[in-house]
Protein backbone atom coordinates (compact mmCIF):
# COMPACT_ATOMS: atom_id res chain seq x y z
CA UNK A 1 0.00 0.00 0.00
CA UNK A 2 0.96 3.40 -0.78
CA UNK A 3 1.80 5.92 2.20
CA UNK A 4 2.10 9.22 0.16
CA UNK A 5 5.18 9.62 1.61
CA UNK A 6 8.02 11.33 -0.28
CA UNK A 7 11.00 9.20 -0.32
CA UNK A 8 13.89 10.08 0.72
CA UNK A 9 16.28 12.01 -1.15
CA UNK A 10 19.10 10.25 -1.11
CA UNK A 11 18.35 7.05 -2.98
CA UNK A 12 21.03 4.80 -4.47
CA UNK A 13 20.04 6.48 -8.08
CA UNK A 14 20.52 10.06 -7.12
CA UNK A 15 24.32 8.53 -5.35
CA UNK A 16 24.54 7.29 -9.04
CA UNK A 17 23.95 10.69 -10.61
CA UNK A 18 25.88 12.58 -8.45
CA UNK A 19 29.09 10.52 -9.30
CA UNK A 20 28.24 10.62 -12.74
CA UNK A 21 28.09 14.49 -12.37
CA UNK A 22 31.08 14.14 -10.90
CA UNK A 23 32.77 12.11 -13.64
CA UNK A 24 31.64 14.18 -16.03
CA UNK A 25 33.45 17.49 -14.20
CA UNK A 26 36.49 15.49 -13.93
CA UNK A 27 36.73 14.79 -17.60
CA UNK A 28 36.14 18.01 -18.72
CA UNK A 29 38.67 19.34 -16.34
CA UNK A 30 41.26 16.72 -17.31
CA UNK A 31 41.61 15.43 -13.37
CA UNK A 32 42.76 11.65 -12.85
CA UNK A 33 40.86 10.89 -10.17
CA UNK A 34 36.60 12.00 -10.12
CA UNK A 35 37.11 11.47 -6.26
CA UNK A 36 39.07 14.47 -6.20
CA UNK A 37 35.96 16.81 -7.67
CA UNK A 38 34.64 19.13 -4.85
CA UNK A 39 30.95 18.48 -4.45
CA UNK A 40 30.50 22.31 -3.55
CA UNK A 41 32.59 24.33 -5.36
CA UNK A 42 31.33 25.92 -8.25
CA UNK A 43 32.51 25.31 -11.49
CA UNK A 44 34.64 28.29 -12.31
CA UNK A 45 36.44 27.88 -8.87
CA UNK A 46 37.23 24.44 -9.38
CA UNK A 47 39.12 25.56 -12.60
CA UNK A 48 36.75 25.49 -15.25
CA UNK A 49 35.56 27.77 -17.90
CA UNK A 50 32.89 29.40 -19.89
CA UNK A 51 34.25 26.89 -22.93
CA UNK A 52 34.79 23.84 -20.36
CA UNK A 53 31.35 24.84 -19.83
CA UNK A 54 29.68 24.01 -22.72
CA UNK A 55 31.78 21.01 -23.03
CA UNK A 56 30.72 20.00 -19.23
CA UNK A 57 27.12 20.95 -20.46
CA UNK A 58 27.09 18.42 -23.40
CA UNK A 59 28.28 15.44 -21.21
CA UNK A 60 25.52 16.45 -18.60
CA UNK A 61 23.18 16.42 -21.68
CA UNK A 62 23.55 12.59 -22.03
CA UNK A 63 22.30 11.78 -18.53
CA UNK A 64 18.91 12.90 -18.75
CA UNK A 65 16.02 13.28 -20.95
CA UNK A 66 15.19 16.54 -19.17
CA UNK A 67 15.92 20.27 -21.62
CA UNK A 68 19.10 21.12 -19.75
CA UNK A 69 20.16 25.06 -21.02
CA UNK A 70 23.53 26.00 -20.44
CA UNK A 71 22.45 28.92 -18.12
CA UNK A 72 21.34 26.42 -15.69
CA UNK A 73 25.16 25.47 -15.22
CA UNK A 74 25.71 28.96 -14.05
CA UNK A 75 22.94 28.91 -11.52
CA UNK A 76 23.05 25.44 -10.39
CA UNK A 77 27.34 25.46 -10.46
CA UNK A 78 28.39 22.97 -8.01
CA UNK A 79 28.52 18.99 -8.93
CA UNK A 80 25.52 18.67 -6.01
CA UNK A 81 23.46 21.43 -7.30
CA UNK A 82 23.96 20.17 -10.76
CA UNK A 83 23.18 16.43 -9.57
CA UNK A 84 19.77 17.71 -8.13
CA UNK A 85 18.86 19.62 -10.87
CA UNK A 86 19.07 16.69 -13.24
CA UNK A 87 17.18 14.82 -10.54
CA UNK A 88 14.62 17.03 -10.88
CA UNK A 89 15.14 17.78 -6.91
CA UNK A 90 16.87 21.29 -6.88
CA UNK A 91 14.52 24.00 -5.45
CA UNK A 92 13.02 26.68 -7.60
CA UNK A 93 14.61 30.36 -6.97
CA UNK A 94 13.21 33.11 -7.59
CA UNK A 95 14.30 35.01 -10.76
CA UNK A 96 16.04 37.93 -10.10
CA UNK A 97 15.02 41.00 -11.73
CA UNK A 98 17.11 41.72 -14.58
CA UNK A 99 17.05 42.26 -18.64
CA UNK A 100 13.62 40.77 -18.44
CA UNK A 101 12.04 43.82 -16.39
CA UNK A 102 13.72 46.67 -18.22
CA UNK A 103 10.33 48.31 -19.03
CA UNK A 104 9.33 47.96 -15.33
CA UNK A 105 12.78 49.19 -14.07
CA UNK A 106 12.68 51.88 -16.84
CA UNK A 107 9.07 53.32 -15.17
CA UNK A 108 7.45 52.26 -18.57
CA UNK A 109 5.13 49.50 -17.66
CA UNK A 110 1.59 50.57 -17.81
CA UNK A 111 2.27 53.32 -20.41
CA UNK A 112 0.76 53.28 -23.91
Amino acid sequence: MHSGVAPDVSTAGETQLLENVRQAWAEVLDLPDPAGVPLDTGFLEAGGSSLLLIMLWEELHGLTDKVLKVSDLFVHSTVRRQAELLAGTAARRPRPSGAGDRQKLLGRAGRS
